[in-house]
């Protein structure tokens, strides 16, 4: 066979070869809710998913899924990282079936992520996270008592946060403590809205930065944590959601623990000496 009839063979062979279908998601808005006009589009595709170790799965039922995130990893691509690994796409290969996002975690806080397994369920769920009832809990690592007197060991912000249009949204978070440390604390995070990088642009605005938030913190304390105490990524963790089940009317607690790495920067800062009071 002529070197140009081999070629026109393995053409035809590669144009006739199955295709592998994959989902393509439209992005979570910053809300945390779907937008109304995104629709998950199946389109052909012979390109292979990024491997990736298989997610822990926290729960899973005949209508959702839901996975400790490590940190680093996003939760679906975008037109930004069409090529990088990502839960939707490690999961949907993981459980072998396409995936619906419920809501968000910015790419460098870890913890608790929950999909649909139709798009119909993932709006469910979405109105359940809505209700009064729903907890979505934090924790993380702040520059303590920081930079804002007053605030004390518990405190609230009702700063409206500006979406990517520049329109100020309302956003709600409380804190409370949890640990101090001598220059840090460990603190609780509850928030009743989902705005884009909420936690960590309120904390900013209350002078208690996020430790190793290389957006809205501080570069010196983010360089100081990581060479002392080996602090490498953003200390922010989605440790608990609680939600209304929206098929079975059930309260459904899903928790995640801190990961070693962030539990590790914990066990440094307490082998320290206590904060003096006159620091």
């Amino acid at each position: 066979m002529s070197m140009r009839a081999a070629l026109s063979v393995a053409v035809r062979l590669a144009a006739s070869a199955p295709r592998r279908r994959v989902a393509v998601v439209p992005p979570v808005a910053p809300s945390g809710r779907a937008r109304s006009d995104a629709r998950v589009t199946e389109l052909q595709s012979a390109l292979p998913s990024p491997q990736h170790p298989p997610l822990p799965v926290l729960f899973r039922d005949e209508w959702f899924v839901a996975v400790e995130k490590p940190s680093g990893l996003l939760v679906h691509r975008d037109e930004r990282h069409p090529d990088a690994p990502a839960v939707l796409q490690v999961l949907r290969d993981q459980l072998g079936r396409y995936l619906y996002p419920v809501h968000r975690l910015d790419r460098p806080t870890s913890g608790v992520l929950i999909y649909g397994f139709s798009s119909a369920d993932a709006a469910a769920m979405q109105a359940s996270m809505q209700e009064p009832a729903a907890e979505k809990g934090y924790q993380t690592l702040v520059r303590w008592p920081g930079s804002v007197a007053g605030l004390g060991d518990r405190w609230q912000c009702d700063r409206p946060l500006h979406d990517e249009r520049d329109v100020a949204r309302d956003a709600h978070s409380e804190f409370w403590l949890l640990e101090p440390f001598r220059h840090c604390a460990l603190v609780e995070c509850r928030i009743t809205t989902g705005r884009y990088h909420q936690i960590r642009r309120h904390l900013n605005h209350c002078g208690r930065h996020v430790l190793g938030d290389t957006t809205h913190g501080k570069g010196r304390l983010n360089a100081l944590y990581r060479a002392r105490y080996g602090l490498d990524r953003l200390f922010l963790h989605s440790h608990l959601l609680a939600v209304r089940h929206p098929h079975t009317g059930e309260r459904l607690e899903l928790r995640a623990p801190l990961p070693p790495g962030l539990d590790a920067v914990l066990g440094r800062l307490r082998a320290e000496p206590p904060r003096a009071p006159s620091e």
